[in-house]
């Protein structure tokens, strides 16, 4: 689903010239000071193959294609990925290749300024055109709660550039229906559908699509549509076989670096937090009664850990409903747990590598036996390291407190798959982000 040849050709001369302002900048930024016609003219030269990769790269990343810019996010997180990946193209050039030129200590910096470049420059186009009032129009073919979810959120959103003229639900029909209504479907000039492949009525006689592809109509599978509009994975539209395809894919470097990365900060933060815990620890002695409270949760692989937490309640409830009901939180304790003091010897979990920094967040081990039960697909959620905070954490701001809640643990559970699928460094550092943007705010309450 490319753009039109006269959109394509303002997307690629305009990517040229940012991705040449860009360079510019970097120069300036990097001598604090405008560079000369000359010396810009000496740099760019060599950069003139870079910046013609980065088009192909661009392309490659879907940069070109109308989906990109239809859903929110998916643009911006292409962005970065094709520009992380044109970086390191530049330097194979620059420092591998036996090439007398010399602009290296710039590519940095280039990075940085392209990124942000490039994303107000697609972002401006796209508002721009969102300012017309031209909608691209699509079909969306399934049935169920989540397909009526995604109708009812693009229809009732003008933020998207694109809006479904009809939902074509197969409950109810037989096959034969389907592809008669398909067919009507595809004559209220569509750009694309949105179709769900593991509909069995929707598969049956896949020719008949064949029209709407020699037209240049494109396909988008329905599950993948709703994990872009939605940041979570619908779990009705799932099976074993997405399992096996999407998380039993090895992620060997990001693991490792990951690691690395876990280890280097749970020291620093250790050293840091050691102060007030110490002091905490003080004051919970001297209030009576034990400092830790410490409770059995479930890591990867299904392994149990125990997971300390400074006391902030009167005594230790191991989640029990009829104990919670007699316990309370302390004067103290609603400092600690307001400042997150209470959650800094978990620094420790993560130094052991029983919990990283960013994963599905540890549930007790009482209640992941009900929800296993429960819940189908729940326990690949521990096929990764658990972790302090998660993607289902800073999005699902819903998320089930206390005891059991089977329903908003489903919905919590879309989010965790989520994760499992799209896991990478740029979705963690996105996790960060949030996080601290979430404690800032209610520590500022």
């Amino acid at each position: 689903m490319t753009f039109t040849r006269r959109e394509a050709t303002i997307l690629v001369v305009g990517d040229f010239l940012i991705l040449v302002a860009s360079l510019w900048g970097a120069l300036t930024l990097r001598n604090l000071a405008f560079p000369s016609v000359g010396y810009f003219e000496s740099v760019l030269i060599p950069f003139v193959p870079v910046f013609v990769l980065s088009l192909g790269v661009f392309y490659v990343a879907g940069l070109y294609e109308k989906q990109t810019r239809t859903v929110r996010r998916v643009m911006g997180e292409r962005i970065i990925s094709a520009q992380v990946a044109n970086t390191i193209i530049a330097a194979i050039i620059f420092f591998i290749l036996p090439l007398s030129i010399a602009p290296k200590t710039i590519l940095l910096i280039y990075l940085l300024v392209s990124v942000g470049a490039e994303s107000l420059w697609r972002f401006w186009y796209t508002n721009r055109e969102r300012g017309t009032g031209m909608r691209q129009r699509a079909l969306l073919v399934g049935t169920g709660t989540a397909a009526q979810e995604v109708f009812d959120e693009v229809n009732g959103n003008d933020r998207y550039l694109f809006t479904f003229v009809q939902h074509l639900d197969t409950a109810g029909k037989t096959s034969e229906e389907v592809r008669v209504q398909l067919l009507e479907g595809l004559s209220q000039n569509v750009t694309f559908i949105v179709l769900d492949t593991r509909d069995s009525k929707v598969v049956y006689d896949l020719s008949s699509l064949h029209k709407a592809l020699f037209g240049g109509i494109s396909i988008i599978d329905f599950t993948s549509f709703y994990e872009e509009v939605f940041d979570r994975v619908p779990l009705d539209h799932i099976d074993s076989a997405w399992l096996l395809e999407w998380l039993s894919q090895p992620h060997v470097l990001y693991n490792v670096a990951k690691r690395g990365f876990d280890l280097i900060f749970a020291l620093i933060g250790l050293v840091l937090a050691a102060p007030f815990v110490l002091l905490a620890v003080f004051v919970l002695f001297i209030q009576g009664g034990t400092p830790f409270i410490w409770s059995e949760r479930v890591g990867e692989k299904g392994g149990v850990f125990r997971m300390p937490k400074l006391r902030s309640m009167l005594f230790n409830d191991h989640g029990d409903p009829e104990l919670q009901k007699k316990n309370r939180v302390t004067r103290f304790g609603a400092f600690l747990r307001k400042t997150r003091i209470d959650e800094l010897p978990q620094l420790w979990n993560v130094l052991c590598g029983e919990v990283s920094f960013i994963g599905p967040r540890p549930e007790l081990s009482s209640i992941v036996k009900v929800y296993e039960k429960e819940i189908p697909y729940y326990q690949f959620r521990h096929l990764i390291s658990p972790g302090l905070s998660g993607w289902a954490q800073v999005r699902d701001y819903d998320a089930p407190r206390g005891g059991a809640d089977v329903e908003r643990t489903r919905r919590k559970l879309s989010y965790d798959l989520y994760y499992l699928k799209h896991r990478s460094f740029g979705l963690d550092i996105a996790i960060v982000l949030k996080t601290l943007r979430a404690l800032a705010a209610l520590s500022g309450k």
